[in-house]
């Protein structure tokens, strides 16, 4: 009997088993590791991707405009739905703005960023820091970001302008989700970039250390949360929480580097820790969209490292000031790209503006971001922001009934 051939659907199922963030360091582990044997033969490879780089950078206002209106137009939908609702909205923006100021101060303290650069006052660092943003391309995405806002609010009280967003918010994960393994020649391009810039040694060396900068940074954030957000406000005893809902959470987030996926194991862990249903089936799912604050606290962070640490260049409290409140914005429409690509590329696109890079220079750096931060840094991200999302449901399951007994007061 001549057995039958085998169907696309279980010749690709091996593959697909793998998971992304797998391949991901991989591809990097593979890319770095050829760039720095053989930088000479590679540098053209270098050059294309940073080329390439340069060419998507004038794509990112665009990118922004569709990721943030249709976000803008749904919080607004949802936020105004009643008191409990505001509030979930409210606390999620007050939490990554917190977590974006902490890497302000952190990362600048950490790096020992100077006030202004050079000699310059503080009102020339100011005025210097708004012509930047005037040139090289920084206000392209600053002004895209006006204009999410402006169409967003337009979309919550225009019901045909917010299916047109929805439609583009859709089409964008779908996107994403699809680009998981497609990106894989990118990301392999982004490690030889690492290699060829820096050499295999310096390059891996760069990339371990971002990754344990990564883990420190949302240690922080996580003691903050369990210590005094869950344990405090949420007044919930650490140690159920912490065995029966972190850790399981956590690792799983952690392998699948995505909220969304996460989000069934999440809702059922913050339910079996005492979460009502009520809570939970609103909380999180909005909370896998919106809530990022472990990558506004570590795109925020990161600027200093790889401008100051890993390239050597001047920054200031004023460019991190300025870059602060922006990336804490994209942050909560972040779209749905693999390994951080949608927050990474915009973050590393501000802060190489700001610098006033351009050109090949531009896309070195942006090129070389990503790779530092995808991977390991990626899952560390992941998983406390996963994990948020479920303290968020704690600390609200505890005052759900006020809420809802001053609405019906």
């Amino acid at each position: 009997m001549t057995p039958e051939p085998l169907t696309p659907r279980t010749a690709g199922q091996p593959r697909r088993n793998v998971p992304t963030y797998v391949w991901t360091i991989l591809a990097l582990a593979g890319g770095l590791a050829a760039g720095g044997v053989f930088p000479g033969p590679l540098a053209p490879v270098a050059s294309a991707t940073s080329t390439l780089i340069a060419w998507v950078v004038d794509v990112v206002p665009l990118l922004i405009l569709a990721a943030l209106s249709p976000a803008i137009a749904t919080l607004v939908r949802r936020g105004l739905a009643g008191r409990f609702a505001g509030a979930v909205v409210l606390w999620y923006v007050f939490t990554s703005t917190v977590a974006g100021l902490i890497a302000v101060v952190t990362s600048a303290t950490i790096f020992r960023i100077p006030l202004t650069t050079g000699d310059r006052g503080v009102w020339t660092e100011a005025a210097a820091m708004l012509r930047s943003l005037g040139e090289g391309g920084a206000s392209w995405p600053l002004l895209a970001i006006l204009a999410g806002i402006l169409l967003g609010a337009l979309g919550a009280r225009h019901d045909a302008t917010y299916r047109v967003l929805r439609r583009v918010a859709d089409a964008i994960e779908r996107a994403g989700g699809r680009l998981a393994y497609v990106m894989l020649p990118l990301i392999l391009a982004f490690g030889v970039t690492l290699g060829v810039r820096f050499g295999g040694s310096l390059g891996l060396s760069h990339y371990l250390t971002m990754a344990a900068y990564t883990g420190a940074l949302v240690l922080v954030w996580w003691v903050f949360y369990t210590f005094v957000l869950v344990r405090r406000i949420g007044r919930r005893p650490v140690g159920p929480v912490l065995r029966e809902y972190y850790v399981p959470t956590a690792v799983f987030a952690a392998g699948t580097c995505s909220s969304l996926a996460t989000l069934p194991v999440n809702l059922a862990n913050a339910k079996k820790v005492g979460v009502r249903d009520e809570v939970a089936d609103f909380v999180l799912p909005f909370g896998a969209v919106v809530n990022l604050d472990a990558s506004a606290l570590a795109y925020v962070a990161y600027g200093p490292f790889v401008v100051a640490y890993v390239f050597g260049l001047e920054l200031s409290w004023m460019m991190m000031l300025a870059a602060w409140p922006a990336v804490v914005l994209f942050t909560i429409a972040a779209p749905g790209l693999p390994a951080g690509m949608g927050t990474a590329l915009w973050s590393a696109t501000l802060f190489a503006s700001m610098l006033g890079l351009e050109g090949q220079a531009q896309g070195e750096f942006i090129a070389s971001w990503i790779a530092l931060s995808g991977g390991l840094p990626d899952m560390l991200r992941t998983a406390t922001n996963t994990t948020g999302d479920g303290y968020t449901a704690i600390i609200f399951d505890g005052r759900f009934d006020r809420f809802f007994a001053r609405d019906r007061g």
